[in-house]
């Protein structure tokens, strides 16, 4: 399905707080902006790579805020942050990196803007051939394997901790999606990403994206436990408060999942749905006999 040409990077930050810092419950709104403030400052240049991708091209990257509702950060407390690059994006991690730091020690975060510092960095590694990668990257048939072992191919479910957004006929889809459309949108947004920012000429995923749209309609949905989750942010951008609700929980599939989960473990990484540089859209995938077991 792919080959090695498409890298992947994720860093997970230990953060922790120079002053008290104050922040909404969900984060991602302001890691965000803030980001993309402290990209401003470096380089407007760093800026429109990140924020600005020609074509109308999704962002290079996911940021994953603290998934705690917490609002208040007292001095010295720690709290992580997580963020993928993707494709050739892979190859600016040092810039990415400076963002962050910047972010924490020379503009804040927050309604007072309290400081944070980097305390630590860890990096997925899908091999241990990845050590010897220059820009930290991993490759997405590593990632596919070394997952792949884990995961039942008949019965799966997926948690979303973070809202999903999906369109469907240019309405968003606020009951519990069928298997085919949670495949198509996974499918879609790696296929546009291999274009944009990989070495893909997107041929061997065209055909085999044609042939399983039409096998996942045989997808059952075994069980559900999805609701509808509104969230509201103020848009320094364009001055107004926007919706940005989506479903959250999880959703079991059954059936021959076989084909279908190199595309869903990547989907991990790159999260699915509006609004990924947000944080939205993430999910975690699981075997259901795993679950019971852990309840």
């Amino acid at each position: 399905m792919l080959n090695n040409s498409f890298k992947l990077s994720k860093y997970r930050f230990t953060l922790k707080a120079i002053d008290d810092i104050s922040l909404p419950a969900y984060k991602g709104s302001t890691f965000h902006g803030g980001f993309g403030h402290a990209l401003m400052q470096i380089s407007p240049i760093w800026y429109r790579y990140f924020y600005e991708p020609q074509q109308g091209w999704p962002k290079p990257y996911v940021i994953l805020p603290p998934l705690d509702t917490q609002e208040h950060y007292p001095k010295g407390q720690q709290f992580t942050l997580e963020i993928t690059l993707i494709g050739e994006a892979t190859q600016h991690y040092a810039i990415m990196q400076a963002a962050v730091e910047y972010l924490g020690l020379r503009m804040g975060l927050g309604y007072e803007q309290g400081k944070y510092k980097i305390i630590g960095i860890d990096r997925a590694i899908a091999t241990s051939n990845n050590e010897k990668s220059e820009n930290h990257s991993v490759n997405s048939q590593d990632i596919i394997n070394n997952r792949l072992v884990m995961l039942s191919h008949e019965q799966i479910t997926i948690h979303f901790p973070t809202r999903l957004r999906l369109k469907h006929q240019n309405k968003l889809y606020r009951k519990p999606p069928e298997f085919s459309l949670v495949f198509e949108r996974i499918a879609g947004r790696i296929k546009t990403l291999i274009n944009a920012y990989g070495k893909n000429d997107g041929n061997d995923l065209q055909r085999d994206y044609k042939a399983l749209n039409v096998a996942a309609q045989n997808i059952i949905t075994q069980k559900q436990n999805l609701h509808w989750q509104e969230w509201h942010r103020y848009s320094g951008t364009s001055k107004q408060v926007m919706n940005f609700g989506g479903l959250t929980g999880e959703i079991t599939y059954q059936g021959d999942l076989s084909p279908f989960l190199p595309w869903l473990i990547l989907g991990e990484w790159l999260h699915i749905g509006g609004k990924t540089s947000f944080g939205l859209g993430k999910y975690i995938l699981t075997n259901t006999q795993e679950q019971s077991n852990e309840r």
